[in-house]
């Protein structure tokens, strides 16, 4: 019976993957970019780096620690609360 990923590929690949996100959205927060930016048409973009609130997290089955990760350590850098909603796989 198929029980999912092995252990082995799971701590060479996903872990070391997912370690990977929440080091790079960290150093992220740490890079200030301009806070309004000029497009081509002639209007401004207004960027405002606020916490939003709850951020509801649903992790898809193909690859759903690797995956979550990349969406909650975003969110979480940015201050924001989340629930998180594992695969029913």
């Amino acid at each position: 019976r198929d029980q999912g990923k092995p252990i082995a590929l799971a701590r060479a690949v996903d872990i070391p993957r997912a370690a990977a996100n929440f080091r790079y959205f960290a150093g992220a927060i740490l890079h200030n970019t301009e806070q309004a930016s000029v497009m081509p048409e002639g209007a401004i973009n207004y960027s405002y780096r606020t916490p939003v609130g709850v951020a509801g997290l649903i992790s898809p089955w193909n690859l759903p620690l690797y995956l979550l990760t990349w969406k909650i350590a975003p969110a979480l850098a940015c201050g924001n609360t989340c629930v998180a909603k594992p695969s029913e796989l």
